[in-house]
C-alpha cells in the first residue's frame, strides 16, 4: 500500500471513530453472565458469502449459540456499520467494534474477565493475539482452529514450484506457528481426520478434534435444472493461491482438449480471482467476479470444476455444489478429506488429459450425472451441523 493511501486509510479510519453514533459494543447488552462465553478471534472480520472459512466460522458460531453460549466476535478494525455486523448484531452475537468505551480489545477483556474459551480463527490470528491474550486470560481455555494446515499447503506449493523463495518464507513461517505454537494451546481443530493424523506428529492427539466443513442441503433435488437443461461449466475461488493456479491450469491445459471436441462448452469463474489475474490472457473464460447469490448459477449449470494441484483443508466449493445436487470434477487434493469416492460422488482426475475426458463424459452422460447427482445427499452426510454440535459440546 503507497503512502498515501495509508495516509487517506488513517484519517478515514480516525472520521468513522469520531462518527460512530453509540459507544458500546455490538449487543453487549445481550450478555448474560450465568452463560458459558467463548471469544472468536479473527485477523480479518469472517465474510460468509464470500469464502468457505468464514461460512464454516459462520456455522460454528450460530451452533454455540444454540448450545446457550455468550458469542463474542472479534476482528480489528471493524465499524457497527459494517453489513457482516449487521449479520452477526441481527443473530445476536456481541460484536467488538471500534467504540469510545475501550481503545483496543485487550482493554475490553480486563474488564470482562470472565471469558471460558477464546477461538483463534486461524494462524494469522494465533500469530497476531495469543501471547497478549493468554498473560490477560490466564484462567481461560485457548482453543486453534487451523482452518487447514498451512504449512502443508506450502509445502505441496513448493513441489510445483521449487524456486520460489517466498513460497519457502511462508513454509517456515507456518510451520513454527502450527507445530511450535499451536501445541501450546488446550485444542486444536483440524478440518479432516487426515489432517488430524498428519497434526499427531506435533501435537497430543488427545487435543485435536476434527471439525469439518458445515454443510446441507439448501434445496430439493427437484428444484434444479435436469441434465438436459443444465449447461454450462462453473468455478468458484478467491484470490487463494492454489485457486489462481488452478484457473490457469484449466484454461491453458484442460480446456484445450475439451474445446477440441466441443469448442461451445462455456466456463464461468465466481469470485475475486480476477483480482489476482490479467484477465485479458483468459478470453474464452467468463469471469463474474463477486456474485452475491450463487444459487441460480449452481442450479442452471451442468459441471462444477475444481482442478486444484496443491492446497489443504475441506474445500468448501465442493461441499457447496453438494448442497444444490450439482456434480463435480476435481482432484485427489480437491477431495482430500471429503470421504468421496470417484464416479460414485465426484469425478477425480489429476491430469490435463484425464481432467479433459471427465468433463467430456460427465457433460455427454445422462446417467453418471445423475448418479453424482442424487448422491450429493450422501456426500453431504459428514458435513451436518448436528455431527458438529455433538463435536462442539465434547470441548
Amino acid at each position: 500500500m503507497g503512502i498515501l493511501k495509508k495516509i487517506k486509510k488513517h484519517f478515514k479510519r480516525k472520521k468513522k471513530l469520531k462518527d460512530l453514533k453509540t459507544r458500546d459494543i455490538v449487543n453487549i447488552h445481550l450478555y448474560d453472565p450465568t452463560k458459558k462465553t467463548i471469544l472468536f478471534a479473527s485477523r480479518d472480520f469472517p465474510t460468509h458469502d464470500k469464502d468457505s472459512g468464514s461460512n464454516r466460522l459462520k456455522e460454528i458460531i450460530l451452533i454455540y449459540k444454540e448450545l446457550g453460549y455468550n458469542c463474542i466476535l472479534f476482528a480489528p478494525n471493524v465499524f457497527e456499520d459494517d453489513s457482516y455486523v449487521k449479520f452477526y448484531q441481527q443473530h445476536n452475537v456481541i460484536v467488538f467494534v471500534e467504540n469510545n468505551m475501550y481503545k483496543n480489545i485487550y482493554d475490553f477483556l480486563k474488564s470482562f474477565k470472565n471469558i471460558d474459551y477464546v477461538w483463534f480463527n486461524g494462524p494469522l490470528a494465533l500469530n497476531l493475539f495469543y501471547k497478549k491474550m493468554k498473560n490477560i486470560l490466564p484462567r481461560t481455555k485457548f482453543i486453534y482452529d487451523m482452518v487447514d494446515i498451512h504449512f502443508l499447503r506450502y509445502k505441496r506449493a513448493i513441489e510445483l514450484e521449487p524456486n520460489r523463495i517466498s513460497l519457502k518464507r511462508k513454509y517456515t513461517h507456518f510451520f513454527r506457528l502450527e507445530t511450535v505454537i499451536a501445541p501450546q494451546l488446550d485444542y486444536i481443530i483440524a478440518i479432516s481426520d487426515k489432517e488430524k493424523e498428519i497434526m499427531s506428529e506435533y501435537a497430543d492427539k488427545n487435543k485435536i478434534i476434527t471439525i469439518s466443513n458445515i454443510h446441507y442441503p439448501k434445496i430439493d433435488i427437484s428444484e434444479r435444472k435436469n441434465f438436459r437443461d443444465s449447461k454450462g461449466i462453473i468455478f468458484i475461488g478467491s484470490i487463494h493461491e492454489p485457486n489462481i493456479d488452478a484457473v490457469k491450469f484449466l484454461y491453458e491445459k484442460i480446456m484445450p482438449l475439451v474445446w477440441k471436441e466441443n469448442p461451445d462448452l462455456e466456463v464461468s469463474v465466481i469470485g475475486n480471482v480476477a483480482d489476482k489475474l490479467d484477465i485479458k490472457l483468459y478470453p474464452k473464460f467468463r469471469f463474474l467476479g463477486f456474485v452475491e447469490s450463487i444459487e441460480d448459477h449452481f442450479m442452471n449449470s451442468k459441471i462444477m470444476v475444481a482442478p486444484l494441484r496443491f492446497g489443504a483443508g475441506v474445500k468448501g466449493k465442493i461441499g457447496q455444489a453438494f448442497e444444490y445436487f450439482f456434480p463435480v470434477v476435481t482432484t485427489d487434493i480437491g477431495a482430500e478429506g471429503m470421504k468421496l469416492a470417484d464416479k460414485k460422488n465426484v469425478l477425480i482426475a489429476n491430469d490435463e488429459k484425464t481432467f479433459a475426458e471427465a468433463i467430456l463424459q460427465l457433460n455427454n452422460n445422462e446417467e453418471l450425472w445423475d448418479t453424482l447427482s442424487k448422491n450429493s445427499v450422501d456426500s453431504l452426510r459428514a458435513f451436518s451441523p448436528e455431527e458438529v454440535k455433538e463435536k462442539l459440546k465434547t470441548l
